[in-house]
């Protein structure tokens, strides 16, 4: 987990969202473990608090982690078996489809050059 890839197609949130799901994949997040403060995985990321509540927000509807209110977020003691599959081949079509949208804005950006 660190910085964000300024060659990364996606949008921050969706960055932050990526990393925190590997890590959660690879067990160096572990079930029932704390995630850091808003602030604190803002300051991590490079990114700004509103940045990271969406990239939590994503996790939570995908069934990764639990908010509770006053303790922060946590990663979920049961994922459901499919969460971190479908949400990566979710992650990686969304990926491929913002950079398909740069290309065709820089084949546009050509043309009216032209």
């Amino acid at each position: 987990m660190g910085e964000l890839d300024p060659d990364d197609a996606r949008p921050p949130y969706a960055q932050v969202a990526a990393a925190l799901r590997s890590a959660i994949a690879s067990g160096a997040l572990a079930p029932g473990a704390k995630l850091g403060s808003h602030q604190t995985l803002a300051e991590q990321y490079g990114v700004s608090v509103g940045t990271v509540k969406r990239a939590l927000g994503e996790l939570q509807g995908a069934g990764l982690l639990i908010s509770r209110q006053g303790q922060g977020a946590f990663v979920r003691t049961q994922l459901p078996a499919d969460a971190v599959t479908n949400s990566d081949a979710q992650m990686d079509m969304k990926h491929a489809l913002a950079d398909l949208a740069a290309r065709v804005a820089q084949i546009e950006r050509r043309l009216d050059a032209l």
